[in-house]
Order: structure tokens, then C-alpha cells, then sequence
């Protein structure tokens, strides 16, 4: 691919990039084995993401359930496949011919899996693997079973740790010198071993086939699924919206092959006015009195009482379904939604009268504990196959009576208050709910990071970037964050400035050049809260004289309207600036190399000047976060 991209072969290019595309088929063989009766089925299950029940499952029972070698595809990566071999030593099987008989020669490694100690059968299969030169792992199962018979006062890792050494024991007594025992529960797959193995696993593959084996690999904790979503380079979301995203970038891809510059210019303009324009629909609902309004306005990075507001009371001031669009980001929109349970909006019509089908997701906000309504209206939102989360209000306020008590712990308080809020909703049929806990008034602390997380998670690519553009600053994370999406957008807004330059009009390419770092840039301030309205805000909130937090800025387009003139300004100052300015428009009028040239310059120069903006604000933004908290470090 690199041998293409410097002989400039463009076909070529897009041939190796599409063979690079197809690895993800490449095949993973998976071997389990061990003693019958040892668990290797429910395991090879639960791998898969399946309930031993479930159509499709690996056959389970007291008795031994396998008796041939028996492949199990991933059922979302059927390249991905798990081998359920029979038990070791059986007449069928013995153990001096076991992986003659089994094939061993299809597998890329093996996990060997015993329910209690190992035996001299798994010793015997562990030497003779390693003789053929390929990988083996030993998985000790049903560690929950093991946890229960324990005795009554004991401490889970203490237990664990006499397990894992009486394991290790016994493999050592029986010739395995260098080993690892990973103690795994096949029905809790995220507590106990199961994480170090998959990295173990991990380790000893080439780079291809750990791809597969992490696409594979059940969503067990918030490292998977960000590991994951690293892996994915492209987003494989089907709606409408993103389809049509993804089809603009092939059509500027295939204009730019076929060196239609014209076609490229209106596509990247295409593109980048689809990405910007995003609709996003949030519904906040739950019921009367809950403090719905308030987290609308905390959203939206608005106080209470200011202009445009979402109205607020101790009485019921939500009476219809009411938009209020971002102040900086109109086509988010937040929706608050009247109580449910009140006359008007009865529960078992609610979603119908409030429309629900124009929402994105729901986010369900209850000031103490959820009740019956909140979980019909849950389990509705889940029959049409919408997503919801529940937030759980007013934190700050419950904390207020518990910080006077002796001995009080904040942690403990709200883990206490989390695993209540959980039980209840369980009591009421919720099987595995999310409960965040958040302070409309002090959004950076508490539960609201872990609630964007989960948004940002589960939202497709294009909502993603606009919920992160319209987030208020509450960590340097979502800072981070915005500075990495809009240096996405980059590479886009250089090429439409390197197809401009290609047309050889005297002063097009500039004009359009300006152009479009006024745009950029202004999106830029919006979205680090940078503009002026924003920074009265956040001095409103906090406390802190604006003129303090204007003291921390650095760069000129801060707290300024964005103007061609300003802008032009600020960009001589730019160290080079100037002259890769001057040589692109010279360079377009020299006879064969000059368009060519100009485009280089052109796109050069626009990366590099929103580059060095982009960087300069985002640390700005940092600034004023740390002032506004009165911090001296990172949170």
C-alpha cells in the first residue's frame, strides 16, 4: 500500500486498501478441551454470547454431551470458531492419540479446561501440544461454584488465591514447570480471571487474528468495548443518515480518482454540511417533579433562570412536549417531556401521545427512587426498540444530610444509593439496569461522565460527534475528546481547499480558503464553550468573575465574533503562513507543474493553520475549565 501511495497509483492504492479491508475474515480456531464433565461446553457458550439453551448452543448436561469434535462459529463472526473437542481419556479418545484423532493441526491454540484440580490426562495433552509448537492455556471453571461451598466468613481473594496456588501445585507435582492458571466463571464472565486470559490470548497471536478474537469477545467491560471501538475503523451503523454520510465519502473518493475536481468540491462541501447538520433528538422524561427541566438546562449548559430556559418549579411546569435546541448546536435538540402518570399523560398512552418514534433515546430522571411508571415506560421504550437510561437527580441535595453524619464516606454513600436505586428497579421487573447519578448543578462530578460514556457507546458515528460537540466541558476528557473530532474533520477541509486551488481562478482559492476556516474556527469556539455566551455561563455558575476566566485565554478568537478579517489577521501572525499563502496563488499560473504545486500549498497550508488553531483552543478550554474549578491539575 505505501509502494502504491508514492508512485501515486490510484487504483492500485484503492486495490491494496481494500485487500487490507478483507483481513477481518481472516479465520480463528479455537480449541477446548479437557476431562468430560469439566465445563467445556457452557464455556465454549459463553464465548459466543449464548445461553446454554439457546438455539445454536453447545449441547450441555451432567453427563458428557460431547462426543465429536464439534465446531462452533461466533454467531456474529463466523470466522471466529470454537472447537467443543470431546473429553480427554475417553475409550473413544484416549489420551496417547487424543490430538491425532481431534486434528490438532486446524487450531491456532488450545484452552484447557478443568472443574476442580488437573490431572495427569491434561498434563499429558499440555506436553504434547507444546511438542507440536503450539499454544495451550489452562482455564480452571465454575470458580462460582467453588466460591459458594466456602465457607461463610472468607474473603473472595484470598480464596482465590488458594485455588489458583492449589492449581498451580498440581500441575507442578505433575511435570509443568512455567504456567498460568486463569480461574473463570462461564456465567460471570467479567469478574475473576477471564480478562487476564483474553489478554494472555491476546499476546500470543499475530496481529490479524487478535483482531478477530477481540471482535469476538464479549463486551465484559468498558476496555473490550473501547478496544474495540479503536478496531473499527469505519462506523457500521445502518441508518439512514450515516448511509448516506458513507456514500458521499465514496463519491468524493471515486471524484478525486477520476481527477473531477469540480464533482470533488461540491461532494466535500456535501460531506462536511451533513456532518455538521446532524439531527439529534434526546427525550427527557420521568416523572413530575423529578428536576427533568433542570438537567435539560444543565444539558444545554443554560441556567435555570436565563433566557430560553427550560422553566423549573416545585410544581409541575412541564404540561406539553417542548423542544429546546442547543444555544450553539440548534439541531440538537432536547426534549422535556410532561411527567408521566398525570391526567393528560396517562402511563399506558404515554409514548403515543408524546411521539415518540422522533427520538434518538430516553433518558428517564427520577429525584429519589424509580417507581412502577418509570419501568412501564422503560419496558415500552424497549418493545420499540429504543434505548433509555435511567438518571438518578439531585445527588447534591441527598448528600447535604449525610455529610453531617460521623464517619461519612461519599463513596460508600453513593455506592449505597446506586445499588438502591438498582434493587428497586430489578423488584420491578428491569433485568439489568443502568443508573447514573447526577447533579444537574455540578454536572462534573457524580455519574454524568459514566452516562456520556454509555451514550457515546452506543450512539452511531455521525449522533456520537454531535452530542460530543453539544456536551458541556464537565472533565478535560470531553475536551480531549471534541479536539480529537474536529481534527477528523481536517483532512476533509484541506482537500476541498487543495480542489480548489486546482481551478485556476485568480483569487478563488484564498477567498474559499477563508472561507472555510471562518466556518471551522467558529465551530471550534462553539463547541470548547469559548464563545462569549458561553463564558458568561459558565462565570454565571460558578461563581468566578468572566474577566478571570478571560484572563486564561491565550489565542485572539477567543470570546470574539469570527470575522475574514480577524481571521486574516491572526493567520499572518502564524508563523509561514503568509508565505505558503503567496506561493500557492503564484505557483497555480507556472505551465504543467504549477496546479499540482498549488494544490500541495493549499492543502498544506489549510491543515496546518486549523491544526495550530485547533491546538491552541482546545488548551485554552483547558484553561478555563481548571479556573472555573479553582484546580492547579488534571480531572
Amino acid at each position: 500500500m505505501k509502494k502504491a501511495l508514492q508512485h501515486t497509483d490510484r487504483p492500485s492504492d484503492v486495490g491494496k486498501i481494500m485487500e487490507s479491508l478483507q483481513d477481518n475474515n481472516t479465520q480463528l480456531d479455537i480449541a477446548i478441551t479437557g476431562e468430560s464433565g469439566s465445563g467445556k461446553s457452557t464455556f465454549v457458550n459463553a464465548l459466543r454470547e449464548l445461553s446454554d439453551g439457546d438455539e445454536g448452543a453447545a449441547p450441555t448436561g451432567v453427563t458428557e454431551t460431547t462426543s465429536e469434535v464439534t465446531p462452533y462459529p461466533h454467531p456474529k463472526y463466523p470466522t471466529v470458531i470454537l472447537w467443543d473437542l470431546p473429553g480427554i481419556g475417553t475409550t473413544k479418545f484416549p489420551a496417547d492419540k487424543y490430538l491425532e484423532l481431534v486434528g490438532f493441526e486446524k487450531f491456532d491454540f488450545f484452552i484447557i479446561i478443568s472443574d476442580s484440580r488437573f490431572r495427569e490426562n491434561d498434563v499429558k495433552l499440555a506436553q504434547e501440544i507444546q511438542r507440536m509448537e503450539k499454544k495451550f492455556y489452562f482455564v480452571h471453571s465454575k470458580i462460582d461454584n467453588d466460591l459458594e461451598r466456602s465457607q461463610r466468613e472468607f474473603k473472595v481473594e484470598k480464596t482465590l488465591s488458594q485455588i489458583r496456588q492449589d492449581c498451580i501445585q498440581g500441575l507442578r507435582g505433575l511435570g509443568i514447570k512455567t504456567l498460568q492458571v486463569f480461574l473463570v466463571s462461564s456465567f460471570q464472565l467479567h469478574q475473576y480471571d477471564f480478562p487476564l486470559l483474553r489478554k494472555a490470548l491476546e499476546s500470543g497471536l499475530p496481529e490479524v487474528k487478535r483482531d478477530a478474537l477481540l471482535l469476538a469477545t464479549p463486551s465484559i467491560s468498558h476496555e473490550i468495548i473501547s478496544k474495540k471501538k479503536e478496531a473499527f475503523k469505519v462506523s457500521e451503523t445502518s441508518t439512514d443518515n450515516q448511509f448516506e454520510i458513507e456514500t458521499v465519502r465514496e463519491e468524493i473518493k471515486e471524484a478525486l480518482l477520476k481527477n473531477d475536481k469540480s464533482l470533488a468540491i461540491t461532494k466535500i462541501k456535501e460531506l462536511l454540511d451533513k456532518e455538521r447538520n446532524t439531527p439529534l433528538n434526546i427525550a427527557i422524561t420521568g416523572e413530575s417533579g423529578s428536576g427533568k427541566s433542570t438537567f435539560v438546562n444543565a444539558f444545554r449548559g443554560m441556567d435555570n433562570r436565563e433566557e430560553g430556559a427550560a422553566l423549573t418549579g416545585v410544581t409541575e411546569t412541564t404540561s406539553e412536549v417542548t423542544p429546546y435546541p442547543h444555544p450553539n448546536y440548534p439541531k440538537v435538540t432536547l426534549w422535556d417531556l410532561p411527567g408521566i402518570g398525570t391526567t393528560k399523560f396517562p402511563a399506558d398512552k404515554y409514548l403515543e401521545r408524546v411521539g415518540f418514534e422522533k427520538f434518538d433515546f430516553f433518558i428517564i430522571v427520577s429525584a429519589d427512587r424509580f417507581r412502577e411508571n418509570d419501568v412501564k415506560l422503560a419496558q415500552e421504550i424497549q418493545r420499540m426498540e429504543k434505548k433509555f437510561y435511567f438518571v438518578r437527580s439531585k445527588i447534591d441535595t441527598d448528600l447535604r444530610p449525610e455529610r453531617r453524619k460521623r464517619n461519612f464516606s461519599e463513596e460508600e454513600t453513593l455506592r449505597k444509593m446506586r445499588e438502591n436505586c438498582i434493587q428497586g428497579l430489578r423488584d420491578l421487573g428491569v433485568e439489568s439496569p443502568q443508573v447514573f447519578l447526577v447533579s444537574s448543578f455540578e454536572l462534573h462530578l457524580y455519574g454524568f461522565s459514566l452516562l456520556h460514556e454509555t451514550l457515546d457507546r452506543d450512539l452511531p458515528e455521525h449522533q456520537r460527534h454531535a452530542l460530543l460537540r453539544a456536551m458541556p466541558n464537565i472533565s478535560l476528557e470531553i475536551i480531549d475528546k471534541k479536539k480529537k473530532t474536529f481534527k477528523r474533520r481536517l483532512y476533509w477541509l484541506s482537500a476541498l481547499s487543495a480542489a480548489v486551488a486546482a481551478v485556476p481562478v485568480p483569487g478563488l482559492s484564498i477567498a474559499v480558503d477563508i472561507g472555510v476556516l471562518v466556518g471551522a474556527v467558529t465551530d471550534y469556539v462553539f463547541g470548547f464553550g469559548l464563545d462569549i455566551k458561553s463564558l458568561q455561563r459558565l462565570s454565571a455558575s460558578t461563581g468566578v468573575p468572566h474577566a478571570d476566566l478571560h484572563a486564561a485565554i491565550v489565542s485572539p478568537l477567543a470570546a470574539v465574533k469570527i470575522s475574514k478579517e480577524l481571521l486574516l489577521k491572526v493567520l499572518r501572525q502564524i508563523a509561514g503562513a503568509a508565505t505558503f499563502m503567496a506561493l500557492e496563488e503564484v505557483s497555480r499560473f507556472i505551465p504543467i507543474v504549477g496546479i499540482p504545486l498549488a494544490m500541495v500549498f493549499s492543502f498544506t497550508t489549510t491543515y496546518r493553520l486549523l491544526n495550530f488553531i485547533l491546538n491552541q483552543l482546545a488548551e485554552d478550554a483547558q484553561k478555563v475549565f481548571k479556573k472555573a474549578l479553582g484546580l492547579n491539575t488534571s480531572v
